[in-house]
């Protein structure tokens, strides 16, 4: 067993090591990176996860879970997956779904992962564009979805058949012809199989991720194992992330930055991974595992923000004046040390007892042992970063996108006090930055542009879609990400908007309208906001409401509103109140200018989810969907 009390994993990479290929001890692939690992940390543990509702979390060692992944790797390999075929899994974060991107990754094969609350259309899309060898279904009625959906004839599903996790057996058959495998006799037979030949090639296609598809069929992006492992070697233990640590998981693997940072860096860093079992009740499952670690997105910490605020705001008596106490004290204390973003421990007698009396019961609820946390996928409001930071977490937001595997920078991995509020960092080690200028012509914004990235984490390419690549990909390693951007004078990046979210106001002004959503979505009467307004004189809102909390704020505003949820969404002194209270508290200075202010709203009661086709299965809106579904209303303004 490695005894590493306090101790990182490996050593940080060295800031002028070549990033084209692995060099010396460098794993090539994922495969030989967690056989590393098994071999440093065997005996401690990996995984930890509930496997049925009331049980207890049982519990992986390193060594464990390799002879896991090496069984299933010998199964796929003695049921007729080779080396560059690719295997479908639609599964939920667990241990068979690691397992199986190991065990591909170990004879050469590719996964390819799909969420299991998309819609069976898209799995048959996705499947048949990508055209694996073998499927992995979480479970039987997921199976009944895709069986309804794909062909009729054996020929259209793949030649290895249907992997069923779980010993619940299928209720809709797959065509006949195409074999259905148990996942417990599935392992049993790879723990008894022939041995296989172990890939080597840090070039071959890794994972195959099909992004949301906001504006058309997704598109398959081809990483390789050097693409994910450079983006893992180069913050290798460049943040305070221990061996024997214990991280909370909930970031789906099926997007990058869930299965690169939670996952296989986690592995790499010889961390105890603990799945969260029900995502509605994260701070519970936290309180009982007490990680040390937490990756999370924008929405989670915006929750949080929200939550402990309004609790802040509603306190009465003493708990008020300490509160009071408490935010004053951790503000004079993280000025003092000058620095953004990193925790600040307090020092002295009343800035302890205030820290007692109030912040650590904040961290209680996630645990009370976070050291380290990261957001990403989405910007996080600098409000919600500069709280999380008083509440006493690293937080550090990270930039990147599944074309670059995904990270491109982030705030923290250079050390402390290397971190800067309203921007996403340094860029990270062997990746380079270009801002293309001539991209992007506002002249109010000279020094902004597309970010155009070049480096060891740039794609492969768009599986079968040489035109698309086209598009992107200026030259091998280079990759224009459709982001606008700019570099401060001391090299951090900052993100402006989207080149093609970007809107201009009838005065000529543009717009970029995803960091003021972010500003908007902090009111506890918002649970979604969009803004827009091409070609208009005025820019508009469309929100969905936190009806709980928007029927108390207009109660005690004594604003009277109808009893039905859609009529008050139709309501004008409503929509009327609500804008006035989002002009006063959300929509100021210096983060909106004047002519991006929202000058009428419309208010949408119903939930904004995968399954209405509002929500990419990455939470990211579907524009075009939500602007056709308030077309009537637009047109009205």
């Amino acid at each position: 067993m490695y005894m590493a009390e306090k101790q990182m994993a490996w050593e940080k990479q060295s800031d002028d090591r070549q990033w084209k290929t692995p060099e010396g001890d460098d794993p090539r692939t994922l495969y030989q990176m967690l056989m590393t690992s098994v071999g440093r940390f065997g005996n401690l543990n990996c995984f930890g996860y509930i496997p049925g509702k009331g049980m207890d979390r049982v519990h992986l060692t390193y060594n464990e879970f390799g002879e896991l992944s090496t069984s299933i790797g010998k199964q796929l390999n003695a049921v007729g997956v080779s080396k560059g075929d690719r295997v479908a899994l639609i599964l939920n974060n667990s241990v068979e779904w690691a397992a199986l991107s190991y065990g591909a990754n170990a004879i050469g094969a590719a996964y390819t992962a799909m969420y299991t609350h998309q819609h069976p259309e898209e799995w048959a899309y996705i499947l048949n564009d990508s055209a694996p060898s073998l499927i992995a279904i979480q479970d039987s009625a997921t199976l009944d979805k895709l069986v309804k959906t794909m062909p009729k004839e054996a020929a259209g599903w793949p030649a290895a058949g249907v992997l069923l996790i779980g010993d619940e057996p299928a209720n809709e058959l797959p065509p006949e012809g195409v074999a259905v495998h148990a996942w417990s006799e599935f392992v049993s037979a790879g723990r008894v199989a022939g041995d296989f030949e172990t890939a080597d090639d840090p070039f071959a296609l890794n994972t195959l991720i099909y992004t949301s598809g906001t504006t058309g069929n997704p598109k398959g992006v081809m990483l390789s194992n050097w693409n994910t492992l450079s983006n893992i070697l180069c913050v290798q233990s460049t943040f305070t992330i221990y061996v024997g640590d214990k991280n909370a998981a909930f970031l789906p693997w099926a997007h990058s930055f869930g299965s690169t940072f939670d996952l296989h860096w986690m592995i790499r860093s010889g961390v105890h991974i603990n799945l969260i079992s029900d995502l509605t009740r994260i701070a519970d499952e936290c309180q009982e595992i007490k990680p040390a670690v937490l990756i999370a997105v924008p929405r989670v910490w915006s929750k949080f923000y929200d939550r402990v605020n309004s609790q802040f705001e509603s306190a009465t008596g003493l708990k008020k004046v300490f509160v009071g106490k408490a935010q004053k004290s951790a503000a004079k204390r993280i000025k003092k040390a000058g620095v953004e973003c990193d925790a600040v421990a307090p020092n002295g007698f009343f800035d302890k007892l205030w820290d007692k009396l109030v912040w650590s019961k904040v961290r209680a609820r996630f645990g009370g042992n976070i050291r380290f946390c990261m957001s990403g996928a989405a910007a996080l409001s600098p409000d919600v970063a500069a709280f999380i930071q008083m509440v006493g977490f690293n937080c550090y937001e990270g930039y990147g996108l599944t074309e670059t595997s995904p990270l491109v920078s982030a705030n923290g991995w250079a050390g402390p006090g290397m971190s800067k509020l309203n921007t996403v960092g340094r860029v990270a080690n062997g990746v380079n930055v270009i801002i293309d200028t001539d991209a992007w012509d506002d002249p109010a914004r000279p020094d902004e542009g597309e970010i155009i990235v070049q480096g060891p984490n740039v794609m492969m390419g768009y599986w079968n879609n040489e035109e698309a690549t086209a598009e992107v990909i200026m030259e091998p390693g280079k990759f224009r990400t459709g982001d606008l951007g700019k570099l401060t004078s001391d090299g951090f990046l900052c993100i402006t908007g989207r080149v093609k979210s970007q809107f201009k106001l009838e005065n000529g002004k543009y717009v970029s309208p995803a960091p003021l959503e972010e500003n908007v979505k902090l009111s506890q009467y918002v649970e979604g906001a969009v803004l827009d307004g091409r070609n208009m004189v005025k820019t508009y809102l469309i929100v969905h409401p936190n009806m709980h909390a928007l029927k108390a704020g207009l109660t005690a505003a004594n604003v009277k509103f109808p009893n039905d949820d859609a009529e008050i969404c139709k309501d004008q002194n409503v929509k009327n109140w609500l804008l006035a209270e989002l002009k006063t508290n959300n929509m100021v200075a210096p983060a909106w200018k004047g002519y991006e202010i929202a000058g009428s709203i419309i208010l949408d009661h119903e939930e904004w989810t995968t399954d209405n086709d509002l929500l990419t299965p990455s939470m990211k809106v579907k524009l075009r969907n939500l602007l056709t579904k308030h077309e009537d209303a637009i047109n009205n303004l």
